[in-house]
């Protein structure tokens, strides 16, 4: 009889053993799949990087088709005498000598 009893701890401390086992691997699974460093948190994280580098991109995707515009107006076969005389005054400090040249510092505001 007491023998009978025994088995029936062993097996109840066996089945409890795997309960335990299986609700500690389920909360190590589940609080790595909420703050792990592919979790639930660094994937929102990864969303916002994601979301500026690509206004980032469309900024930059703008600017470059800006750039091209006017570089299609310095191309030989359609020169824009305007865009020319902008670039050689920039570039090459060049001035007509009618021009007034006003100075304005980098730090001034009122622009």
């Amino acid at each position: 009889m007491l023998g009978r009893a025994w088995r029936r701890v062993v097996k109840w401390q066996q089945a409890l053993w795997l309960v335990a086992l299986g609700v500690g691997l389920a909360a190590y699974f589940g609080y790595h799949a909420v703050n792990g460093s592919r979790g639930l948190l660094a994937w929102r994280e990864v969303s916002a990087q994601l979301a500026s580098t690509r206004e980032a991109f469309e900024a930059l995707r703008a600017e470059r088709v800006a750039l091209a515009q006017k570089v299609g107006g310095l191309r030989h076969d359609a020169l824009d005498a305007d865009l020319i005389d902008e670039v050689a005054r920039r570039q090459l400090s060049l001035v007509d000598p009618l021009d007034v040249i006003i100075l304005l510092d980098d730090n001034d505001e009122s622009r």
